[in-house]
């Protein structure tokens, strides 16, 4: 989490919750040198995010993921990382999408709808 920075935006529209741009820096606040670890680190802040509106991996019905520098090797990586993570036989509804830079030099964002 980032000071003076909202990570994650709830609006009340019947069941839903919206998470704005989620990202996973480390510890100290450096982005992970491994695509992996951002991976991890990123899904981690989403799930900090979802307990916070009472909802799992498992609510999430949409989710749009930016990726820096997107080519097919980060699609698989990301997809096999995002599988063992989440662990549902349902993914939600994704698109990801291909972008030239993140905020503070992210390689990776998500943001999400639930249901709850």
């Amino acid at each position: 989490m980032i000071p003076g920075i909202s990570d994650s935006a709830r609006v009340a529209a019947r069941n839903l919750v919206f998470v704005s741009g989620q990202v996973g820096f480390e510890e100290d606040g450096s982005v992970p040198n491994d695509f992996v670890r951002a991976i991890e680190l990123t899904y981690a802040e989403l799930a900090r995010a979802l307990r916070s509106a009472g909802a799992t991996y498992q609510n999430l019905v949409r989710v749009n993921v930016y990726i820096v520098g997107l080519d097919q090797e980060k699609l698989a990586t990301w997809r096999e990382t995002r599988n063992a993570i989440v662990a549902t036989p349902e993914p939600s509804a994704s698109t990801v999408i291909g972008v030239e830079s993140l905020f503070n030099g992210a390689t990776i964002e998500i943001d999400a709808i639930a249901a709850v």
